[in-house]
């Protein structure tokens, strides 16, 4: 193969992997989901954007999670440790991938739909 023809190829396999994780304004988080240590957080549509609940205490852990400059972000809580950090989320089947970021620090975890 040549030069020419493998960055071609690997040009399209870039755009393609990228169409197939694109985030729409259309995705829906409503419903149950697990987070990595086990806790359900119940996540409803709330006007033009979603908000997320945890079941066990009732704290808001998602806080008016808006499709911004295409894509979804949030503020996110983590009640145990007491930290808030931004998040970007992003729906993939039956999971979210979340990316929170507080100063130069990013985190990513995964939460599963129940």
């Amino acid at each position: 193969m040549t030069k020419h023809k493998s960055l071609a190829l690997f040009t399209l396999m870039l755009f393609i992997g990228f169409c197939s994780f694109a985030q729409k304004s259309t995705d829906d988080f409503s419903g149950k989901w697990k987070t990595e240590e086990g806790n359900i957080i119940e996540i409803s549509k709330n006007g033009t954007g979603f908000i997320g609940m945890g079941t066990i205490h009732k704290q808001v852990i998602v806080k008016d999670l808006q499709f911004k400059d295409n894509k979804w972000v949030s503020e996110i809580t983590n009640p145990i440790k007491n930290i808030t950090a931004n998040g970007e989320f992003l729906l993939d089947g039956n999971k979210i991938k979340i990316v929170a970021r507080k100063s130069i620090f990013s985190k990513t975890i995964y939460w599963t739909k129940q």
